[in-house]
């Protein structure tokens, strides 16, 4: 678990990170205020992530479904019944949350390895219907999603990017009182062994589908708030890439680390952004020197961020936050 020092200073600090927020995004390009929003969108879902695969120690590549489930329970909502995107995303979460509770009873009855198949294969799931049900648009998604709005004002990117971050302080709150109380401890137990956890009296089946509905509720509510963002989603907003991703977002932070999840999330979505733009013109660039040179085309990002998980989980297997508290954790001791 993390130290003392650094779990009382989640909550005051993530709210002074929201401050800083919405003092940049006024300053910088709308573009780089977008790319803030999609940083604390993927914070949020991470950071349910985070708490899921590092403290209960189950494995979970199904995070984008949830993501989905909620974003597109949200734009149905909003979209067809003319309800409030403010109640829609209460409804997104709702929805992921049901979704990850009945489904709690089979999947979280898999090991490891099967589980995190289990998992894929819920994500692939989800995936299918949404490309293939008419009813939620096929693979032409949904358009002409309302925004938040509060009043007569309606959110712009620079609303939505504070919103999102408005959104990761709360629920850093939640999750790090969480963390810090017995139940976390409780969880911790369940990571390092569930048949000694159990002889300690814990209930390892039951606070793991606690843990799997709060991560499924927390991706809900980002779905829905990036649908509105957005204004159109469709089924490629939430495929297996999205999930390799957000797992490579947790073990860049550390899995359990609450900061963990904004660093990862940041690093990931900054990767992103370089490799759609920069890359691209880097290879047509060695190209006119080397013409027999691998072209951009295809699929190349995720073969970066496969490579990266590899080495991440090789080199620094408790991520960046991991490494950064073990040394301030030793520090006080010394």
């Amino acid at each position: 678990m993390p130290s003392a020092r650094f779990a009382s200073a989640h909550t005051p600090i993530a709210f002074a990170l929201v401050a800083v927020v919405a003092i940049v995004v006024f300053i910088v390009p709308s573009a780089y205020a977008g790319l803030l929003t999609v940083i604390g969108l993927y914070s949020l879902i991470t950071l349910g992530l985070n708490v899921f695969m590092g403290y209960t120690g189950q494995v979970s590549l199904g995070q984008a479904a949830f993501y989905g489930i909620g974003a597109y329970a949200a734009a149905l909502l909003s979209t067809r019944l003319g309800i409030s995107p403010w109640f829609a995303m209460l409804a997104g979460a709702s929805a992921a949350a049901t979704v990850a509770y009945a489904l709690s009873f089979v999947v979280l009855r898999l090991r490891e390895n099967l589980l995190a198949l289990g998992t894929l294969a819920l994500g692939i799931v989800v995936a299918v219907i949404f490309a293939n049900w008419e009813f939620v648009g096929g693979t032409s998604g949904i358009k002409g999603i309302p925004g938040f709005a509060i009043g007569r004002f309606t959110f712009d990117v620079r609303a939505y990017a504070i919103f999102a971050w408005l959104l990761v302080a709360c629920a850093m709150f939640f999750v790090a009182n969480i963390v810090r109380s017995s139940y976390g401890r409780a969880l911790v137990a369940i990571a390092a062994g569930e048949l000694g956890a159990q002889t300690l009296g814990v209930s390892g089946e039951r606070l793991k589908r606690q843990i799997f509905v709060l991560s499924a509720a927390l991706a809900g509510i980002a779905g829905a708030v990036y649908a509105s963002y957005v204004s159109y989603i469709d089924p490629s907003s939430f495929g297996f890439l999205l999930s390799v991703q957000l797992v490579l977002m947790s073990v860049i932070g550390g899995l359990r680390t609450l900061w963990g999840a904004i660093v990862g999330a940041t690093v990931v979505v900054g990767l992103s952004h370089i490799l759609q733009s920069a890359i691209p013109a880097l290879i047509a660039q060695v190209q006119k020197i080397v013409p027999w040179f691998p072209s951009a085309h295809g699929d190349f990002e995720s073969f970066f961020f496969g490579v990266l998980l590899i080495a991440m989980l090789i080199l620094v297997p408790r991520g960046i936050m991991g490494r950064a508290e073990s040394g301030a954790v030793a520090g006080v001791r010394a």
